[in-house]
C-alpha cells in the first residue's frame, strides 16, 4: 500500500486550490463571526454558492469549495440559521460531496489537512485555532505512512521479520500524532476551546442526514484501531465497536475507506500475534507491538482527559464536536487498556525480551 503518498499528495494539491476565491475574505469571517454579523455571513454564503456551478470542475475543486463553504455554512448554523434556508445550499453540498466521494460538508480533512498554510482559514483567527489546526495537520500527516505500515503488516506471520519494521515505522508515527494531542492540551484550556472554538463545529443536516463537524473520530487513529486492537467475534463489545466503525467510517476519504474494508478481512494484529507467538522466534515482534499499544496509550488516556475537562464545562448533555459524549471515549479506553494488559500479561509469563528493552 502507498496510500499516504496518495493522500499527501491529493491533500496538497486541493490546499493550493482557491476556486471559489475565498482567499478574498479569508480575514473577513472571523470578524464577521465575532460580530455575530449574519447579514454580512449570509451575503458571503450566497457569494461563494453563486461561484460554485463555474468554479467546480471536478473532484480536487470539488474538495475546496467544500472546505471554504464550510467556514461560512458552519458560521451561520453556529449563529443560529440553518443553513437550508440559503437557496441551494444543501444541493450544492450534495453536489459536491458525490464529486469528490466524501460527506457533503465540512470534514477534519478539509479543516486541517487541506488548509493552505500561507491562506489559513479560520473561524475565530484567535492564535489557539491556528495552532489547533496546525496540530491537526500534523497529527494527520505522521498517521498516513502509520495506516500503510500496518496494512502491510497484517498479512504477515508473526515470524517475518519485516513485521517488526512495520510496528516499529508505526509506532514511530503514532508518536508524533499523540505529541501534537498533547500540545494542544498544554495550549488550549477547555475554556477557549468549548466557547471560542467549538460552537463552530455544530451538527448540519444535509440531504435529510445529520452529518457531525470535524473532530477526532473522522481522523486515521480510526484505522489504526480496527488493524491492531479491535474487538473481535464473541466480545461483548463488538457491537457497540460496529456501530462506531458504521457512525465514523464515512467521514474518511474513500481511500481510506477502501482501506478499512481491507483491513475488515484481517484479524487485527494484538489478538493474532499474541495467538503466533512462539518464544525467542517472536520475541521482538511482541515487544515491538508493546511499545506501539504504549504509545496508543499516550494518547488515548489524555485525549479522555481532554475530552472530560471541556464537558465539565459544558451544559448537561453537550457532545463532542463528532457527535458523541465521553462514553465513546470511554469504551475506547477500556478497550485499549484491556488489550495492552492482555500483551503484558503475556511478557509476565514468559518474558519475551528483557524489560528494561521491552
Amino acid at each position: 500500500m502507498n496510500l499516504a503518498t496518495d493522500m499527501r499528495s491529493l491533500d496538497q494539491r486541493v490546499s493550493e486550490l482557491d476556486p471559489l476565491r475565498f482567499s478574498e475574505h479569508i480575514d473577513e469571517v472571523p470578524g464577521l463571526n465575532e460580530d455575530a454579523d449574519m447579514g454580512g455571513l449570509e451575503r458571503l454564503a450566497r457569494a461563494l454558492l453563486d461561484r460554485v456551478p463555474e468554479a467546480v470542475t471536478d473532484e480536487e475543486t470539488a474538495s475546496a469549495a467544500l472546505r471554504d463553504l464550510g467556514f461560512v455554512l458552519a458560521s451561520i448554523e453556529r449563529h443560529g440559521m440553518d443553513h437550508r434556508s440559503l437557496p441551494g445550499a444543501e444541493e450544492t453540498l450534495l453536489k459536491l460531496g458525490g464529486l469528490v466521494d466524501e460527506v457533503p460538508r465540512d470534514s477534519v480533512y478539509t479543516y486541517a489537512l487541506r488548509n493552505p498554510g500561507n491562506a489559513l482559514r479560520t473561524f475565530t483567527g484567535i492564535p489557539q485555532e491556528v495552532l489547533f489546526i496546525e496540530e491537526v495537520r500534523r497529527a494527520g500527516i505522521a498517521l498516513r505512512p502509520a495506516v500503510d505500515h500496518l496494512m502491510a503488516a497484517l498479512p504477515l506471520p508473526a515470524r517475518d521479520p519485516l513485521l517488526v519494521e512495520h510496528l516499529a515505522a508505526a509506532t514511530e508515527a503514532f508518536k508524533v500524532f499523540a505529541d501534537a494531542l498533547l500540545t494542544v492540551k498544554r495550549n488550549i484550556t477547555p475554556e477557549v476551546f468549548s466557547t471560542r472554538m467549538r460552537p463552530y463545529f455544530p451538527p448540519m443536516t444535509v440531504g435529510g442526514t445529520v452529518l457531525y463537524a470535524p473532530g477526532g473520530a473522522q481522523m486515521t487513529p480510526l484505522l489504526v484501531d480496527m488493524a491492531v486492537l479491535r474487538p473481535e467475534p464473541g466480545d461483548p463489545r463488538q457491537k457497540w465497536y460496529e456501530q462506531y466503525l458504521d457512525e465514523n467510517l464515512l467521514y474518511l476519504p474513500a481511500a481510506y475507506r477502501a482501506a478499512g474494508d481491507t483491513i475488515l478481512t484481517y484479524r487485527p494484529l494484538l489478538p493474532r500475534l499474541l495467538d503466533e507467538a512462539t518464544g525467542d522466534a517472536t520475541a521482538p515482534v511482541l515487544a515491538q507491538l508493546r511499545l506501539l499499544m504504549r504509545e496508543i496509550l499516550h494518547f488515548r488516556l489524555p485525549h479522555l482527559q481532554l475530552a472530560r475537562a471541556n464537558m465539565r464545562i459544558r451544559p448537561d448533555g453537550s457532545l463532542g464536536s463528532g457527535g458523541y459524549t465521553t462514553d465513546s471515549l470511554d469504551h475506547l479506553v477500556e478497550l485499549t487498556t484491556e488489550r495492552h494488559q492482555r500483551l503484558s500479561d503475556a511478557f509476565a509469563a514468559a518474558p519475551p525480551l528483557d524489560h528494561a528493552t521491552a
